[in-house]
């Protein structure tokens, strides 16, 4: 089975018939490192796939008459979202007063999905008691590589229901998810440097100075100048074995398998993901990788593991 991902813009939607229409996609050349060959392999040929769009509208409740937000948010030093008491509520409790009446009108608001997620991943994302499934956990294999279809699937729901749920979600902690992105990029631009060389305490690794010595933050002109830690992993266009994620998981942490083109070592990873309760995020974090990065290298180390496994425990 051949599959690649990709971010890219609808460009145009063209109704051919009733029975067909035709879709056009442009897709930044970066997007398709590695993947190129891949995407020739399947022309002609039937695929299955969706679309999944990268802004996010949400609507926001706000008092008619001065145009601010009914709900405000408050973040902490350690970057938790909380509501804020609304002010004329506030002044009719401390003066014994009824609530004010207030008009109230909802406008739509737009957010790029790579905040949620990264709010998502940090962790720090509420839970809703009528939503009780784990979307960081759903959050970290979609942006893995998983589909929606394979998620629904493994969590027996039909896939419609499946994205209407995680699509619901989103909207719910988007306005928290806004705040939260505010509280971060002032963290960058008030916590200074300690050293060239070292990463800001507190600070998002993908928003750290671009002079980053770490080679897998550089710049990647071609093949010949990558390091062997950077070679793409993800050009191999062999079928992917189905091997169940915990079965996976606990393969890993016992066989702690290695390969030639992956440096990290994701046996160790794992583990402070599984016995310290780390996300994704924080994992990256803390070794200079951002969230993008790190599931990227995490989805072509698991699928060599599910190969070893196939083929009996070799390499």
């Amino acid at each position: 089975m051949s599959y690649i991902n990709f971010k890219g813009t609808v460009k145009k939607i063209n109704l051919k018939s009733s029975e067909e229409t035709e879709i056009t996609i442009s897709i930044p050349a970066s997007e398709l490192d590695g993947q190129y060959n891949t995407l020739q392999s399947m022309l002609e040929l039937k695929v299955i796939g969706g679309l999944d769009s990268q802004i996010v509208t949400y609507k926001v409740l706000k008092n008619a008459r001065t145009g601010k937000p009914i709900t405000k948010y408050t973040v902490d030093d350690g970057g938790v979202v909380s509501v804020a008491k609304p002010e004329g509520e506030q002044l009719s409790m401390d003066l014994g007063l009824p609530p004010e009446k207030v008009e109230v009108k909802a406008d739509p608001e737009q957010i790029d999905l790579e905040v949620i997620q990264d709010f998502i991943l940090s962790g720090l994302a509420p839970r809703f008691d009528d939503m009780q499934y784990d979307f960081l956990e759903i959050t970290e294999r979609l942006a893995g590589g998983d589909t929606y279809l394979k998620i629904a699937a493994d969590i027996g729901m039909g896939v419609g229901v499946f994205v209407v749920m995680v699509d619901e979600y989103r909207k719910r902690v988007a306005p928290m998810a806004a705040k939260w992105d505010e509280w971060r990029k002032g963290q960058v631009n008030t916590v200074p440097p300690k050293k060239d060389d070292e990463p800001v305490e507190g600070q998002p690794a993908d928003q750290q100075d671009e002079t980053n010595t770490d080679p897998s933050e550089q710049p990647e002109s071609d093949d010949s100048g990558k390091s062997e830690g950077d070679q793409n992993p993800d050009t191999d266009t062999d079928p992917e074995p189905v091997v169940d994620k915990d079965e996976l998981e606990n393969y890993i942490l016992k066989a702690r398998p290695t390969f030639e083109d992956i440096t990290l070592d994701f046996p160790t990873l794992l583990k402070q993901r599984r016995e310290e309760g780390k996300t994704w995020m924080q994992i990256a974090t803390s070794i200079g990788l951002t969230s993008g990065q790190l599931t990227t290298k995490w989805s072509a180390y698991k699928k060599k593991v599910a190969k070893q496994m196939k083929n009996g425990g070799a390499a």
